[in-house]
């Protein structure tokens, strides 16, 4: 029996392999050595698999800010050690959308508040630059 979280690492591996361009469910399910169909028990689409991606790392970030005294601080150096995560779950408009859904992004709205889009469009200006 597959499990969501098969489905998320296969997705993880494929992601650091192909990048997100190549992000399929066939190539999800192939890594999970299973039909696409059976993905669709677990999530509807891509962008959904990318939110429980995104849910998957969140708790470190909402830890990483509650512990440290800067949280935009704490929120810069987060993403500067993963600007790939950055692109796909902060600035990638096909999964963004889907993501600022979930409960954990509501959390880190609330943690930052209004300082969350000023932090965005600063870390955007430095990860893209860096390319």
């Amino acid at each position: 029996m597959i499990k969501k979280e098969n489905i998320l690492e296969s997705a993880r591996k494929v992601l650091s392999e192909q990048g997100i361009s190549k992000l399929s469910l066939r190539k999800i399910a192939a890594e999970t050595g299973c039909a696409a169909p059976s993905i669709y028990y677990y999530f509807r689409n891509k962008q959904e698999i990318v939110a429980g991606l995104w849910e998957a790392i969140a708790p470190d970030l909402l830890r990483q800010l509650n512990q440290g005294f800067d949280k935009g601080d704490a929120y810069r150096q987060f993403w500067r050690q993963r600007p790939d995560d950055f692109k796909l779950f902060i600035t990638h408009p096909d999964y963004y959308p889907s993501v600022c859904q979930t409960d954990a992004y509501q959390s880190l709205n609330t943690t930052l508040g209004d300082q969350l889009h000023t932090l965005n469009g600063q870390l955007m200006d430095q990860i893209y630059r860096a390319a």
